[in-house]
């Protein structure tokens, strides 16, 4: 029973795997007070990410989503970017440290074009290229809800570089970039920052 509570704590760092989780998320599907729940550092996987899928179609509470450090691929990174296309009410989503690759990265991006809420994605570490950079340079162009984006310790690469260097010209929202580690160049990574940077004094005047 301490699973519904309002916000779901003590699930980390807790071995669980994903017919436990699955049985978590299925018992919290309809919790009308459930704001956050974290599943992260376990040994979770497409079938739990199936299930967050599932969660998000179902529940109309959940506003952080935490699934860092598991095992979740493509599959499951899928799941959750479908259901990321009708959500409104998650802002919150972290997924970094798993193995989502291009394919699932895309897709989040794909669902991040539909998705108006959302306002923090982290998928550092997960195994995204040059392919991932360009779905993204996309989100960037196109996307107003967006403010704090982490994709440090990926393989974006130069070409990586200029491309989400060119969707951030007419973003006029993002606050926060983490590109550290991404193989971009240093003149793609500065000329972003400079974009971030203004828009965060933009939007500190205007408030």
């Amino acid at each position: 029973k301490q699973w519904y509570q309002r916000r779901v704590r003590g699930l980390q760092r807790c071995q669980i795997e994903d017919e436990k989780a699955r049985l978590i998320i299925s018992n919290l599907l309809q919790h009308t007070g459930l704001k956050i729940l974290d599943l992260s550092h376990n040994k979770v996987g497409d079938r739990t990410g199936r299930a967050a899928g599932k969660l998000l179609s179902v529940n109309k509470s959940l506003e952080q989503l935490h699934l860092s450090d598991n095992q979740i691929k493509a599959e499951g990174a899928s799941a959750i970017a479908f259901a990321l296309k009708k959500n409104n009410t998650l802002k919150v989503l972290n997924l970094k440290l798993n193995r989502i690759s291009d394919e699932g990265g895309k897709n989040i991006c794909h669902a991040l074009l539909k998705n108006t809420t959302l306002i923090s994605v982290d998928l550092s570490s997960n195994g995204l290229g040059e392919q991932m950079a360009a779905a993204l340079a996309e989100v960037l162009s196109r996307n107003t809800s967006l403010r704090h984006i982490t994709i440090s310790c990926n393989k974006l690469g130069v070409a990586g570089g200029r491309v989400l260097q060119e969707g951030l010209e007419e973003n006029k929202v993002l606050e926060t970039f983490d590109l550290r580690l991404t193989e971009i160049s240093q003149q793609s990574e500065h000329s972003i920052m400079n974009v971030v940077k203004g828009n965060k004094e933009q939007l500190q005047t205007a408030s």
